[in-house]
Order: C-alpha cells, then sequence, then structure tokens
C-alpha cells in the first residue's frame, strides 16, 4: 500500500510538525521566564507594601490616640502635690515625645512626591502643635482621620493593582 506524502513549503508534514514543535519550545524557554519573573516581582512586592500600609496605619493611629485626649486631663495643676505633678510632667513628656517620634517616622514613610502624603505630613504637624498648645480642634483630628483614610486606601488599591 502506497502513502501520500503531505508536502508544505517544500517539506514533509513530519518535518514541519517536528520544526513547529521547536519553535513552540524556543518560545516557551524565553516567554516563561519573563512571565516568571513578572509574578516572582509580584508576589514580592504586594507583602512588603502591605507591611509598610500596616507600619504607616500603626503610627498614624498612635498619633490619633494621644491627640484625642485633652492634655489638661492629665497636666499637672498648680494645685498637685509633687508626687502626683511629677507624674504628671512625666506623662505629658512621654506623649510629646511619643508625638515627635511618630510624626518623623510617618515623614519617612511616606512618598514625598505624593500630594495627599505630603498634606497628610502637614496635617499631623499641625495637630502636633496644636496638641502642645493644649487645643486640638475636633476638625482637625476628623479632617486627619480622613485623610489618612484616603491614603491608607489608595495605597491599598495600589496594592491589589500590583
Amino acid at each position: 500500500m502506497a502513502v501520500e506524502k503531505f508536502i508544505v513549503w517544500g517539506l514533509e508534514a513530519k518535518d514541519v510538525i517536528s520544526i513547529g514543535a521547536l519553535a513552540v519550545a524556543f518560545l516557551a524557554l524565553f516567554i516563561t521566564p519573563f512571565i516568571n519573573s513578572k509574578n516572582s516581582k509580584r508576589q514580592t512586592i504586594a507583602p512588603m507594601r502591605q507591611a509598610w500600609i500596616n507600619s504607616l496605619r500603626d503610627k498614624i493611629s498612635g498619633v490619633l490616640a494621644i491627640i484625642s485626649i485633652d492634655r489638661l486631663n492629665y497636666c499637672p495643676s498648680t494645685h498637685w502635690d509633687g508626687d502626683k505633678k511629677e507624674k504628671a510632667n512625666k506623662r505629658d513628656l512621654e506623649n510629646y515625645e511619643k508625638l515627635m517620634l511618630l510624626e518623623s517616622s510617618i515623614s519617612l514613610h511616606i512618598n514625598s512626591n505624593e500630594p495627599e502624603h505630603i498634606k497628610l505630613v502637614d496635617l499631623i504637624s499641625l495637630v502636633i502643635k496644636e496638641y502642645h498648645d493644649s487645643s486640638v480642634s475636633d476638625k482637625n483630628k476628623s479632617n486627619l482621620l480622613e485623610l489618612s483614610q484616603k491614603v491608607l486606601k489608595d495605597e491599598w488599591e495600589a496594592t491589589k493593582n500590583t
């Protein structure tokens, strides 16, 4: 029984199939590492961004917690005894030092090229100054909370889209 030869581009079918398989193997050889590197980068960056977001959230909540309690509630009064006055002074100083540390850390955490991030640091600086002057306005506390939520949400969206 005679088998007819199928010829394409001057090659037999078995040769065309072999060349096609070889071409697919070469494509896989060059495309797979590219795809894997993109996936690897995504799997590395997303957890790092999430850790950064969590750290920023913790620092902002620390600022909000301290400024939410009016200094006058625990600052020493002139009629307090020495021990009570000393403890109150110590607490006030610790809170102020913590606010300074949090402000510096937040400043280092943010992207200085993002307008919302710059507004956030400026607003934190303002409420810390108001805290020092014992006059943090409810409006500024509310603005700080809202702006913080917006920045954190925007960063979370960017992380999801990474």
